[in-house]
């Protein structure tokens, strides 16, 4: 009986890349068609001084439910479960950032 051939972007490490890159483009994204003429790092300093920057950010996180079902529809269950990993990360970084 053949084995089930994996393929090459089942992986765990393929998801949990893509997991923690997707939400940095997404946010780089919001910052590029806002209407503000300030650097990158002045931008997330006033959004860290407005307190946002959590919420954006946790915003952006949200795109990975979309990787997660792409990566589930396509039957990539090591990647979604790096996806999912990812998000968790994410998780626990806003939390500490909360408490802090």
């Amino acid at each position: 009986m053949p084995k089930n051939k994996q393929h090459k972007y089942d992986k765990v490490g393929v998801g949990v890349l893509t997991g923690l890159v997707l939400p940095l483009i997404i946010f780089f994204i919001v910052y590029l068609t806002g209407e503000n003429d300030m650097s990158f790092l002045d931008y997330i300093a006033g959004m860290r001084r407005m307190q946002a920057l959590v919420k954006i950010g946790s915003l952006c996180v949200f795109t990975n439910v979309g990787a997660f079902w792409i990566f589930l529809h396509l039957k990539y269950e090591k990647a979604a479960r790096g996806v999912l990993g990812a998000t968790i990360l994410y998780a626990l970084l806003v939390l500490i950032l909360r408490a802090g």
